[in-house]
């Protein structure tokens, strides 16, 4: 038997166990990012000059949009007025379609909307709130949404 084929199987092994310890060591670092980047946490609260004219069972809607592009929600949550002040989350897979997602546009603005009609288009009378366009991505920190103004 030739005595450099162990050598070789031997190389070549080592050679596979480090590629798969790389490849692995490069997909958990992958999905920490993407934990820690795909998601934005907001704090969303009322003006107290607007907290007379609240009903709790008022729809909340949470939403983040693009700052240049489309209107649409590119993620949102629905809660109850009753709810706040409160702390909540948006993520990449609350997005209403797929090809819409925060993952797609990193500048956004957020927006905390409370609705009497429980529509998801804005109509008067609602009470609305508004960030900053932020580079979501970047945040450190939760986004605050005070709710005061009505539409």
């Amino acid at each position: 038997m030739n005595k450099s084929l162990p050598n070789y199987l031997t190389k070549m092994t080592t050679i596979l166990l480090y590629s798969v310890i790389l490849s692995l060591s490069l997909s958990i670092s992958a999905f920490s990012n993407d934990a820690v980047n795909n998601s934005v946490e907001l704090s969303v609260s009322v003006e107290p000059a607007l907290k007379n004219s609240l009903n709790p069972e008022h729809t909340l809607f949470v939403y983040a949009r693009a700052a240049k592009g489309p209107r649409m929600p590119l993620a949102i949550v629905k809660l109850k007025a009753g709810d706040l002040p409160l702390v909540t989350q948006l993520d990449a897979s609350m997005a209403m379609m797929p090809q819409m997602s925060l993952k797609k546009f990193p500048e956004v603005v957020f927006l905390a909307r409370i609705s009497a009609s429980g529509n998801a288009i804005t109509q008067p009378g609602d009470l609305i709130g508004q960030s900053a366009i932020l580079e979501w991505q970047k945040l450190d920190k939760p986004v605050s949404i005070v709710i005061n103004k009505q539409y």
